[in-house]
């Protein structure tokens, strides 16, 4: 039988860990939970965890700080990080995704959006890898791996949203990309369906103009999404 896929959830709640525990598990996960910050590190060494569920308030770490923590370790840069707490406001959200996060869910929170996000991020980090680091279209290299973008041979600067942007657009170019792909693509939003689509908006709307006249090859298709007309 194939190996279970092994997650990590540090609550200090033992009403909600005994939870969480047991939806996991009945979905067929491996988990292992711990109550603090000190108990997560010893476990994050043992068991080499593919996922963390993780509390913002702990009693010995505040889980933005804990998240960077876990960032700076090597071979846990990658490690998807869903925050679980009671902190849902706006706010707190955009400063659990900010400071490494990946997904974020406030409590009090429904079992089938937990298991459903926990599928999103796993999905995300298990994607095949792209068989190239170098996209090209006509008038246009991105070197992923040098994060380097050149435009009819003159480098262009780009944030890193507009840069992941970009590199989406070149991997499914002449496809329509909805809003919504493109905020969980990039933003790692999940199914969080409050995340305003104006950011998406605003995001092309400055990589068309860092990109100038090659920017006009993203064109917005009403009510839905954007489409990279580029050819190869």
């Amino acid at each position: 039988m194939p190996e279970k896929t092994s997650i990590l959830v540090v609550d200090d709640d033992e009403n909600v860990r005994a939870l969480v525990t047991d939806l996991l598990s009945n979905a067929g996960y491996k988990v292992k939970s711990v109550t603090n910050a000190f108990q997560a590190r010893g476990a994050l060494l043992k068991i080499h965890p593919e996922l963390i569920v993780l509390d913002r308030v702990l009693p010995d770490a505040e889980g933005t700080e804990f998240v960077k923590e876990i960032r700076a370790q090597e071979g846990f840069q990658a490690v998807p990080v869903l925050f679980l707490t009671a902190r849902g406001n706006p706010s707190d959200k955009a400063e659990g995704l900010r400071s490494g996060g990946d997904d974020y869910l406030a409590k009090p929170f429904s079992g089938v959006e937990l298991i459903a996000r926990v599928e999103a991020l796993l999905r995300r980090v298990t994607r095949p890898p792209e068989p190239t680091h170098v996209l090209k279209a006509k008038g246009i290299i991105v070197d992923i791996d040098r994060h380097v973008v050149e435009v009819n041979g003159k480098t262009v600067k780009l944030s890193p949203k507009e840069f992941e942007l970009l590199t989406v657009f070149l991997e499914k170019r002449g496809r329509v990309l909805s809003r919504r792909f493109l905020l969980e693509r990039v933003w790692g939003m999940g199914m969080d369906l409050r995340m305003n689509v104006k950011t998406v908006d605003v995001a092309v709307g400055r990589l068309r103009t860092a990109l100038g006249k090659w920017g006009e090859r993203i064109v917005a298709v009403q009510a839905y999404g954007y489409r990279l007309d580029a050819d190869d």
